[in-house]
């Protein structure tokens, strides 16, 4: 008889053990579950349009909290992932003539980022840069027009990017940055040079170094920041 109570008991406390195993585990998932849902709420809130007027309380996403450039702000915004507030943040300053803010928004209309992908738009805002001497956009003007990449980026325009191979026009905008970009530019267009002279005439070459001699930026050459 206490050989059966003993067992029954160890039945007992075992089956309490299982139960309570069962209960810890259950909850555990439960908890889970909140969290995941928990988390799925937040991204569907930070997922909502953003209005066209950003505020000036918007979390600034820089180390220094003085900073009040807008495009260094929309700049780290881009980095972030959040194409969305950094194409707010440059296009009032593209309109008004900023040329880093017409390069970063061109990019974003490259590569269809936060935006439909139109080439043409793209090439509109890094024309406006451009004509102003921003380093960048010379650069990329020259691959365009010469079906060339820049290695490491989404610039490949090695099959076309919308427009056809012309390569007066892009030794033309090679030629310009290497005589207004900084050392970086300089040696990515002096390289493209080389490369796409090699298929050029010499009419062409000659024509295309004609276009750089009468060339002037308008309305004058931008301060380039040089940060993209």
């Amino acid at each position: 008889f206490k050989l059966f109570v003993s067992i029954n008991d160890t039945r007992i406390v075992q089956d309490g053990e299982h139960r309570m195993t069962s209960f810890n585990r259950r909850n555990t998932k439960l908890l889970l579950l909140g969290c995941l849902v928990l988390m799925l709420s937040i991204s569907c809130q930070q997922a909502k349009e953003i209005p066209d007027q950003l505020s000036e309380d918007l979390p600034n996403p820089v180390s220094d909290f003085t900073q009040k450039d807008r495009y260094k702000l929309g700049l780290r915004w881009y980095q972030q992932g959040q194409y969305d507030i950094a194409k707010k943040m440059w296009k009032p300053m593209a309109e008004n003539g900023d040329c880093d803010a017409q390069y970063a928004l061109g990019l974003l209309y490259f590569n269809g980022l936060s935006v439909r992908k139109n080439y043409s738009t793209a090439y509109k805002w890094w024309g406006r840069a451009a004509q102003q001497a921003q380093p960048q956009s010379l650069n990329s003007l020259g691959v365009v027009y010469s079906h060339l990449r820049v290695p490491y980026t989404t610039l490949d325009c090695r099959k076309g990017c919308g427009e056809a191979k012309n390569l007066v026009k892009g030794y033309k905008w090679f030629g310009l940055a290497v005589e207004y970009g900084p050392s970086r530019e300089i040696k990515f267009a002096q390289k493209s040079i080389d490369r796409i002279s090699s298929e050029m005439r010499d009419t062409q070459i000659n024509e295309a170094k004609a276009m750089i001699e009468q060339w002037e930026p308008k309305p004058a050459k931008c301060k380039s920041r040089g940060l993209f």
